[in-house]
């Protein structure tokens, strides 16, 4: 019985100091895990949210810390303009703001079926008139072809009324490739072929002075042209001089 009385009373000794040794010591405070976890900083918020608005009259490095690095730069009459994913932010000349605008996508209204069916229009309007321009100058470029012909046929002899345009005054000009003063009146010839409605040029390759076209028309020299009238008859001898060329064909034209 004694020994049981002493270990209760052991006990009890012990408890009351712990008791004593913790009212020595001070208050103990319990702090919870959760409150010693740290608490996220207001400057750690990411770019962006501050108001964009407030922003007005600030410096290029006050724009740029609250709303991080554009994503485009540009350059406008009134200053450089940044560009937003969801803010176009206008700069003056002194790099300050000069406004803030929410950059919003634009929306396509539903087209005007007037205005879808005028431009329409406007379209076959252009290639219509593209197509007739196209055919006009076909038609010339079939004209000057008309106007100008080219008999290249090694020399062989030729069936010239058959070749000439009825109601036309024809120029039938000899030529050699090799020739050259075929080559410097050439170009006045076809001018006036090209210019003249009334005049058609036949070019006759004679080749060398061996061909057969040389003997049928009795060719001694090139360049040597000849006029024909309306009527298919030769108006004066060949001749390489265009100033009497031109008179023939005046002379052509008043018979």
């Amino acid at each position: 019985m004694y020994i049981l009385v002493a270990g209760r009373g052991v006990a009890g000794s012990d408890a009351t100091e712990r008791e004593k040794n913790s009212s020595d010591s001070g208050p103990v405070e319990i702090v919870s895990p959760s409150a010693t976890a740290s608490k996220p900083s207001s400057t750690d918020s990411k770019p962006g949210t501050r108001d964009a608005q407030s922003l007005a009259g600030r410096g290029t490095d006050e724009v740029e810390a609250a709303l991080g690095k554009p994503s485009g730069k540009l350059q406008t009459s009134q200053g450089a303009l940044w560009l937003y994913p969801e803010w176009r932010v206008q700069f003056d000349h002194d790099s300050q703001v000069l406004r803030i605008e929410r950059d919003q996508p634009v929306r396509l209204s539903k087209l005007d079926p007037q205005f879808v069916a005028s431009s329409d229009a406007v379209a076959k309007g252009a290639y219509a008139r593209a197509a007739a321009d196209d055919a006009a100058r076909a038609k010339a470029a079939e004209l000057q072809k008309e106007r100008i012909r080219i008999v290249s046929n090694g020399g062989q002899e030729v069936d010239l009324p058959s070749l000439m345009a009825p109601g036309k005054i024809t120029l039938v000009d000899f030529y050699a490739e090799w020739c050259g003063p075929c080559r410097q009146i050439s170009p006045q010839l076809e001018q006036l072929a090209k210019t003249d409605p009334d005049v058609t040029l036949l070019k006759i390759d004679i080749v060398n002075w061996n061909t057969p076209v040389i003997r049928q028309f009795g060719i001694q020299s090139v360049p040597n042209v000849r006029v024909f009238d309306r009527t298919g008859k030769q108006l004066g001898d060949a001749t390489h001089d265009v100033s009497l060329v031109m008179k023939r064909v005046e002379q052509a034209k008043g018979s």
